[in-house]
């Protein structure tokens, strides 16, 4: 039994024959030949079989039966083709309809293939009918009627649908690439004549596309916006004109020369080429940049969530300035603001569940980012009493390590601070990084933000948000402190994670067991029973977090100890495993450390056998750095060598004073004796032992004067100081005048000195 489409073929398709008619009373098909209708040739009258000739001929030429799929636009009802803006198409079918209607009916088909034909009917028609004046053009749109079918849309001209598709463009110019389109323009009045084209412009070759296609890209990659004007401007600069030299009184200028129109590209030829060779993502790309149109126009091909097993399974962190001015507290008369500080969120990704935050006035850096996972990471009772706020375990009940972390690309998370993280004190496996400014990459942790600034931030007094012109600055109405802020964000939080809906994140057991739908009842539900409840941590772990969670980086073992950031350490451990000795024999070596950014004073260094060492900062060489945060060290570390070069440059030139100084006094002891004969006698001179004692004798002499003369003077002080006369010394005294005894010359020296001193 045959039936309608059905296709018979050969392996090489030379012979494709489509079942397009069945009369199963008479035991009869019609088929047409597909061959000739690949080939564009007229559609012609189906071939009747019988069906045991048919069989018997699909056996003698060993055809494959397959079914083929009649063209789109044949199921297409006139809504769909008015949608496709096929207007015209069917304009043209209801005209064919109107002329031909009487034959589309089964009874005359029949009668048309198997019967004696419908030569009476067409000729009926054309008696009746002034537009078709030949009977070929009803039996060519009955056969493409029956070929197609047997329905309406059979008679859509869909064969045109790539009209001007194969038009033939040559290699390079000549007499046969002539332009295409009108030449003549139409008049604008009846009793005027139609005029030819203004443009004389060539017809375009495969040549000159390939140069507008390169133009294409050179305009993409180099500008940002007019993209094909500029683009037309750089063609007609590299193949519609060109320099020649042209001498003048005042020597050769070169001078732009266009060329003639008949050799130049036709406005409408440029734009037409150019515009098929630009896309739409080439658009947006150029006048966007490609960063902007992977974050905002890209498709997504997809998310993480279906690829994790359960909550704690990927964390997602992120930070961001909150939209609100906090309030300055230690200012009694005035409302001071702080400015916006910086919130880090840490998300589960399986949940959506937010599992720690940070609030801080410094980074976004490494020390708010490891603040905020080991607040992730540890229970959150303590941490909301510290602000205050009192809260039971099961309100925010998240304090699990997590197994892997993803970040944006940001320099907080450099890999020095996060390979700790990587290693076995944590267990985390793996830290996702995604590309810079690809927020879509971490869109659950970017969505909080979202979440917190709609549903509390920017309803509150400072909160930066849509300010008009006209209205006062957040800033000036900052009414926030920090610690109360904390204790409503940190009550946003479990509003959010014990209210928001995310029943597409249930499993069916999920709902069988009637699971709740929030972001806090998923995480619950599935920690126990897909990760076998989690790493949870107790308040012991919380030193062993904050150590993991340090920054990491690269010291340098030396012999006066060990340098990091321009400081020196030094620790018992150092000399136990004679650091110092292979330094000073064998060269410096590099070790891993552990620092804090908040304190100079200490660094830490993991030992192989797992031992955590604290160096300390030595006083006797870098005291100036003792008890400062890193941030005032590393800026008096730039103000020092500034001040370094300084003292380098006046040492020069103190050096340069000296030498010049020291060259004037070699000359003038040359001076002295560039009257003397040359001494060439290469023995050991006579009379340097006599000639030295006499000079002994000559310097002892002169430290004695100089001593004899300090003393005298220091006498003479004295004296003068002991005969000062006072009021009571001019009174005759009857008593008899007593002999003053002379003082020893120590104790003269003393009264001196302590006569000075009171003066």
């Amino acid at each position: 039994m045959f039936s309608v489409n059905e296709v018979f073929s050969d392996v090489n398709q030379t012979i494709q024959l489509k079942v397009c008619h069945v009369a199963k009373d008479l035991a009869q098909v019609a088929v047409v030949d597909l061959v000739r209708l690949e080939d564009k040739k007229p559609i012609c009258k189906p071939t009747v079989f019988q069906f045991d000739d048919f069989a018997q001929y699909i056996k003698d030429n060993k055809l494959k039966r397959t079914i083929e799929m009649l063209p789109k636009w044949i199921n297409f009802d006139d809504d769909k083709l008015l949608a496709n803006g096929k207007d015209n198409w069917i304009k043209k079918r209801d005209k064919k309809l109107k002329y031909i209607s009487s034959l589309l009916n089964e009874e005359t088909v029949r009668e048309y293939l198997y019967g004696n034909g419908v030569g009476q009917q067409i000729n009926e028609l054309l008696s009746n009918c002034s537009q078709w004046k030949k009977s070929s053009n009803y039996y060519r749109q009955l056969n493409r009627y029956i070929t197609y079918g047997c329905v309406n849309n059979a008679l859509l001209p869909f064969d045109y649908q790539n009209c001007g598709s194969n038009y033939f463009i040559p290699e390079e110019r000549g007499e046969s690439n002539v332009k295409r389109g009108r030449k003549t323009i139409p008049s604008k009045l009846p009793s005027h004549k139609p005029q030819p084209v203004y443009s004389v412009a060539p017809g375009i070759t495969q040549k000159e596309i390939k140069k507008i296609k390169k133009i294409v890209r050179a305009a993409l990659s180099s500008n940002r916006k007019n993209i094909t004007s500029r683009a037309r401007l750089m063609y007609r600069r590299e193949n519609e004109c060109r320099f020649i030299d042209e001498k003048t009184p005042y020597g050769t200028n070169k001078q732009l020369v266009w060329n003639n129109d008949n050799e130049c590209l036709s406005e409408g030829q440029f734009y037409y080429h150019f515009q098929k060779f630009l896309t739409e993502e080439d658009k947006i790309i150029a006048s966007k940049g490609k960063v902007t149109f992977d974050k905002d126009y890209a498709e997504r091909s997809g998310s993480t969530w279906g690829l994790l097993i359960g909550p704690t399974d990927l964390y997602e962190i992120d930070a961001t300035s909150m939209d609100i001015h906090i309030r300055y507290p230690y200012s009694d008369n005035e409302r001071l603001s702080m400015g916006r500080a910086v919130l880090y969120v840490v998300v589960d990704v399986f949940s959506t569940c937010i599992v720690g935050i940070y609030i801080g006035f410094h980074g976004p850096d490494w020390a708010g980012a490891a603040e905020a996972l080991v607040n992730a990471f540890m229970d959150k009772v303590s941490f909301a009493a510290r602000y205050g706020l009192k809260i039971g375990p099961n309100d925010w009940p998240c304090h699990h390590l997590c197994c892997s972390l993803n970040s944006d690309n940001g320099g907080e998370y450099s890999l020095g601070n996060i390979s700790s993280l990587l290693k076995a004190n944590l267990g985390i496996n793996e830290w996702q990084k995604t590309r810079s400014f690809m927020g879509v990459a971490k869109a659950v942790s970017e969505r909080k933000f979202g979440v917190l600034n709609d549903s509390f931030i920017h309803y509150q007094p400072g909160a930066v948000y849509e300010v008009r012109r006209e209205e006062q600055d957040p800033s000036q109405n900052a009414v926030w402190d920090l610690d109360t802020l904390y204790c409503a964000i940190i009550s946003e939080v479990i509003y959010y994670n014990h209210t928001a809906i995310r029943k597409e994140h249930h499993d069916f057991k999920a709902a069988k067991s009637h699971v709740g739908f929030s972001p806090q009842a998923i995480y619950d539900y599935f920690l126990e029973e897909e990760m076998a409840g989690g790493r949870p941590t107790v308040s012991e772990d919380e030193g062993r977090i904050r150590l993991a969670c340090l920054p990491e980086a690269e010291a340098s073992v030396t012999d006066q100890g060990v340098y990091f950031n321009g400081a020196y350490y030094t620790s018992p451990y150092a000399h136990k495993v004679k650091w110092y000795f292979k330094a000073k024999n064998f060269g410096r070596f590099s070790i891993s450390v552990k620092w804090s950014r908040t304190s100079t004073n200490t660094i830490w260094y993991q030992t192989p056998d797992n031992e955590v060492i604290a160096l300390k900062i030595k006083a006797d060489k870098s005291r100036r750095y003792k008890d400062q945060c890193w941030e005032a060290v590393l800026i008096r570390q730039i103000e020092e060598a500034r001040e370094v070069h300084i003292a380098k440059r006046k040492k020069a030139e103190h050096e340069l004073q000296k030498a010049h100084f020291q060259q004037v006094l070699l000359n003038q002891n040359l001076e002295q004796i560039k009257h003397q004969p040359e001494n060439t006698v290469k023995s050991r001179q006579r009379g340097i032992q006599e000639r030295k004692e006499e000079q002994s004798k000559v310097d002892k002499a002169n430290i004695d004067k100089r001593n004899k003369q300090a003393i005298s003077k220091i006498e003479s002080d004295y004296s003068s100081n002991s005969t000062t006369k006072t009021p009571e010394t001019n009174q005759v005294s009857a008593e008899p005048k007593k002999t003053k005894k002379r003082q020893s010359l120590n104790s003269r020296l003393q009264a001196s000195a302590k006569h000075k001193q009171e003066k």
